[in-house]
């Protein structure tokens, strides 16, 4: 079971964080690799399900989750259609005075095993790089 975890105490507060991570529409353009995101099936401003595209040179996949927000305390989703045979990611937001602590979980098993050796080390990263992209996103939006 292919996992990443991250945590990190930013200067911003839960609320701008938060947001950055819910409004999924607009990962296209600063999140690595994101190349089309739709939003579909939405009860409201924090739970729906989200279809992305990511691609990287010649390969492009798209899968759907089904996103579970709790304002301003956690994010969750769960990939339902796609290559995976399970993708579950996890943001928790621990607000401190001036600043906000945020935890990043995934987990995933693509279903293809072939699938799986190709993307295995590249999603590793891609994992990395997303964290830090959310985080530059923060800097460029707020600082």
């Amino acid at each position: 079971m292919p996992n990443f975890e991250n945590s990190k105490v930013l200067p911003f507060s839960d609320e701008q964080l938060y947001n950055i991570i819910i409004n999924v529409e607009l990962y296209p353009e600063f999140l690595p690799w994101c190349k089309q995101s739709e939003i579909s099936n939405k009860i409201d401003e924090n739970n729906f399900d989200a279809k992305l595209t990511i691609g990287y040179k010649a390969l492009d996949e798209s899968y759907t989750s089904r996103v579970k927000g709790v304002y301003l305390k956690k994010i969750t989703s769960s990939a339902i259609s796609g290559p995976f045979k399970y993708l579950d990611s996890s943001w928790v937001f621990d607000k401190n005075k001036d600043s906000c602590k945020v935890i990043f979980k995934l987990n995933y098993e693509f279903k293809s095993f072939l699938l799986g050796k190709i993307m295995g080390s590249l999603f590793q990263k891609a994992s990395e790089k997303m964290f830090e992209a959310f985080e530059g996103r923060a800097k460029s939006l707020y600082s």
